[in-house]
């Protein structure tokens, strides 16, 4: 065999091989995708715990026992869904880097979900404050949500990234719409809200809106168009009407608790159809990874066929020659195949930017806030704040004032 068909032969060998590897990635983002449904149930059950645990706790008269008691049954039941399909993962075939990062968010969010039956029997026993006990569930549902953004910042599949990235903002916004509901439920049962509960309460609004917007900014067509729906139903409204009472409210101006149960209704409402949304959202990333293989396959498939053609052609002639320095024959053939996949590579790439581009602003101010924590010495949610302040007293954008913080730091560290 000539030099020139031996490396026409590992050519093809290689272009193959790159085929295969890139239906393993979709197969393992497939799986991906199913481990963030069951995440997004379990948050969900999980954030209306929190809302019921509050006004429980908050409330003089034992409010919302009850319901806790269901929805808690409720939540153990995601758990087990998540655990279920946890076991299920083989964990000794681990073939990307990003899934070094997930497997151990994974590893943190299992401990922290270990500590719930602790939790829960202090609150049964009436043996926390709302504060300790929202705090809690915040961090547990922070940790979910931290294995979405994992799994949207390793995906290499362009379409598949901006769902990803759509429904992990949009999980974030509904999130902060969950805290909205738990601090909300504390303020009305303990029947008047303070000045850093109002304060808390417009900063997680303005989290809201921008989750949302970068939701819309991602999200598909079908998407959008439920969440603006969303917007016109009755219980976003009855929301905004409620959201005024709280604003209209001073200090210590006393408010009925009895509207602990409407607000705890309404945004529960409202969440529900997130919630409805987030499934639908879930739903087209199964449909569009089952797409992605099946079109990989394909591409396989056409691959294969057209180099066992090549192969059949006569080997009497060289496999490729040139004339008027243009490559014929099989060389070329193949080269067009190899092209053809370059530019596949480059066009994925060049797709991935925009949707990264959000995924790295918010790494920008996560390492920002982690920064103020260690030399300010704050808490996560009081450096999110102090960040926050700082970018409306500024008017600047909250990434640009995590990257002068960023700067800064680096700069005092290098003097």
């Amino acid at each position: 065999m000539s030099k020139t068909a031996a490396y026409t032969k590992s050519a093809k060998h290689f272009l193959l091989a790159a085929k295969h590897c890139e239906i393993q990635g979709l197969e393992h983002l497939r799986e991906t995708c199913e481990l963030v449904t069951r995440i997004s149930q379990l948050v969900h059950a999980l954030q209306k715990e929190r809302g019921l645990s509050n006004g429980f706790l908050a409330s003089p008269e034992s409010r919302f026992a009850s319901q806790r008691t269901e929805q808690v049954q409720d939540s153990r039941l995601k758990e087990k869904l998540l655990e279920d399909f946890l076991q299920q993962l083989n964990l000794d075939a681990c073939q990307q880097a990003g899934q070094v990062r997930q497997f151990t968010r994974l590893a943190a969010v299992l401990q922290e979900l270990e500590k719930l039956p602790v939790l829960r029997h202090r609150i049964d026993e009436l043996a926390l404050q709302p504060e300790e006990s929202t705090s809690a569930f915040t961090h547990l549902i922070g940790g979910l949500l931290s294995i979405v953004f994992e799994a949207a910042d390793a995906s290499a599949d362009p379409e598949i990234t901006r769902q990803l990235v759509a429904m992990f903002n949009f999980m974030q916004g509904k999130e902060l719409a969950g805290q909205e509901r738990a601090w909300g439920a504390w303020g009305f049962a303990s029947g008047h809200f303070s000045e850093d509960n109002q304060q808390r309460l417009s900063h997680l609004l303005e989290g809201q809106q921008r989750c949302f917007d970068l939701f819309e900014q991602f999200a598909d067509t079908d998407s959008r168009k439920a969440w603006e729906s969303l917007l016109e139903a009755s219980a976003h409204q009855e929301l905004l009407r409620l959201r005024d009472v709280v604003k209209r409210s001073q200090g210590g101006e006393g408010i009925p608790t009895s509207f602990s149960e409407i607000w705890y209704e309404v945004a529960t409402r409202r969440i529900d159809t997130m919630n409805a949304i987030e499934g639908q959202l879930a739903a087209i990333l199964k449909q569009l990874s089952e797409c992605r293989i099946q079109a990989a396959r394909d591409d396989l498939k056409n691959h294969q066929e057209v180099l066992q053609h090549l192969a059949q052609e006569p080997t009497e002639a060289p496999s490729s020659f040139w004339v008027e320095g243009q490559m014929t024959g099989v060389g070329r053939s193949l080269c067009e195949l190899v092209q053809t996949q370059a530019q596949h590579l480059q066009q994925i790439q060049d797709q991935l930017k925009e949707a990264r581009q959000a995924l790295d602003e918010r790494k920008l101010i996560e390492r920002a806030k982690g920064l103020l924590m260690q030399y300010r010495r704050l808490t996560e949610d009081q450096a999110h704040r102090q960040l926050r302040k700082t970018a409306m007293e500024q008017n600047r954008r909250l990434v640009e004032v995590a990257e002068r913080v960023i700067s800064t730091v680096e700069l005092l560290q290098d003097s």
